[in-house]
């Protein structure tokens, strides 16, 4: 069976909720999943063994992780081929970790560049944020990432 970290991630989460008797409980479990999710890919970045995407590091023509007006927040993430000599059958994941509990991901059938937006909430702040780029390769590999990581401070601007 391959390892697919989006399925994972939502067994995770479904399971922790479906528990759940109040809101407020339900989302610290949410949390706790997704701090729990995040442990095992950092666990990957060293036991992988399929091939690794890079992340260009920031630069003038690097990846950016940057706050903005408005409380919002940016990651436009460039990758290249690492240690990948082909397209992997299973494609990549990439996984956004805003620091205040949410998180975007998404499955990538080619290797290429993304962003995302993310609205914090409305308070002046400082997040780290954390992403992962990931191959996904056929079962009996393991999928291996590569991580940056960056702060952003939230503010509103003024008038």
């Amino acid at each position: 069976m391959k390892a697919n970290f989006l399925a994972v991630l939502v067994a995770i989460l479904f399971a922790a909720c479906c528990n759940c008797a109040e809101v407020i409980s339900c989302d610290n479990a949410i949390r706790a999943g997704v701090q729990h999710f995040q442990q095992m890919l950092s666990k990957s970045l060293t036991s992988g063994n399929g091939c690794r995407p890079v992340i260009v590091r920031p630069g003038p023509t690097g990846s950016v992780i940057a706050g903005f007006s408005g409380f919002r927040g940016n990651a436009a993430i460039i990758v290249d081929w690492g240690t990948c000599q082909a397209q992997p059958p299973g494609g990549f994941n990439w996984f956004v970790y805003w620091g205040d509990g949410t998180y975007n991901s998404q499955t990538a059938t080619t290797l290429g560049p993304f962003q995302v937006t993310h609205q914090y909430p409305k308070s002046q702040n400082y997040y780290t944020v954390t992403v992962y780029y990931c191959s996904n390769p056929p079962y009996p590999l393991q999928p291996s990432c590569d991580v940056l990581t960056g702060s952003i401070a939230t503010f509103q601007a003024e008038l």
